[in-house]
């Protein structure tokens, strides 16, 4: 770990801040002016990873039966399809339901974002296609909102955020009022950290179990390949480093938006920044200064 080193590059970089948690002690903390320290960052995606562990304490506490359920317990107007009728909640939390997805820009345009997802047309049979997606989000918080009788972003207040200590956010909603569970968050780093160190510490926070540690096991295990370097879980990303002896896992958001968990390293880091193009830079910054690895180069 070369922390002076990796100082010097971020600067002169679009980083806006990072912090670097090792057993259980941050050894370092960066943020590119005053401000930085006390803002809220539109994390983006990340939000999709704090959806997740919504979803797996919603589970816990009975509030949906498992993740087999089939969605149309949620969207009966679905009932009369075969095909959609083979959608469950693990198909939305690995983005393999199957259906066809023409971007943000087809669904942010349109009036009721769950209705247009619901409308596409099947592409592919639910399991078996990978396709990233933020209707598969969006329909997970409106699964959650049904399901629970509380908006996503008050579930998560009673559920999550109060018990770490998460006070300062927002989440913003659709027309109908429903949380946008794919890019909605803009969170505070320090409070990005938290997530990081309750998922390292298998959801626990001060002795109380806040997210089952089955859960945490469950959604960060690679469920859908991508490539070499990347795989899919629950709302996670897997990712692989050359040369890296333990599994990472990671929270992912447009323009270089990180939570980067490393548990046989007990490391966490949080990475914001303002990337317009090669977002994934801030990866190659942890493997190569962070890592305490030999050419631990992230491959593009």
């Amino acid at each position: 770990m070369n922390l002076t080193d990796f100082e010097k590059v971020i600067k002169k970089d679009k980083i806006d801040s990072v912090l670097v948690q090792k057993d259980n002690f941050v050894i370092f903390e960066y943020f590119r002016n005053n401000k930085m320290k006390e803002k809220q960052h539109k994390v983006y995606s990340v939000t999709k990873s704090v959806m997740s562990a919504l979803i797996g304490i919603a589970i816990d506490k009975g509030y949906i039966e498992n993740v087999n359920t089939p969605i149309y317990n949620y969207f009966p107007e679905i009932q009369k399809d075969k095909e959609k009728q083979k959608i469950t909640i693990k198909h939305l939390l690995t983005m393999t339901l199957g259906l066809h997805w023409p971007g943000n820009n087809g669904m942010i345009p349109s009036k009721n974002w769950v209705e247009f997802v619901l409308q596409q047309h099947m592409d592919h049979p639910p399991g078996e296609v990978m396709e990233y997606s933020c209707g598969s989000s969006q329909l997970l918080s409106a699964i959650l909102q049904r399901a629970t009788g509380l908006n996503t972003e008050n579930f998560a207040e009673k559920h999550l955020f109060s018990s770490l200590g998460i006070t300062k956010y927002k989440w913003n909603r659709d027309a109908q009022g429903i949380a946008i569970g794919g890019f909605g968050l803009t969170i505070k780093s320090v409070d990005m950290l938290k997530i990081g160190s309750l998922y390292l510490q298998n959801g626990i926070w001060k002795t109380k179990q806040i997210v089952p540690s089955h859960w945490i096991e469950e959604s960060t295990t690679p469920k859908a390949k991508i490539d070499d370097h990347y795989s899919y879980g629950y709302h996670w990303w897997d990712i692989s480093f050359d040369n890296q002896k333990g599994r990472i896992y990671s929270a992912i958001g447009r323009e270089g938006q990180y939570i980067i968990v490393a548990p046989e390293d007990q490391m966490v880091a949080v990475i914001t920044s303002s990337f317009k193009e090669n977002s994934r830079r801030p990866l190659q910054y942890f493997s190569e200064y962070l890592l305490e690895r030999k050419e631990a180069n992230l491959m593009n």
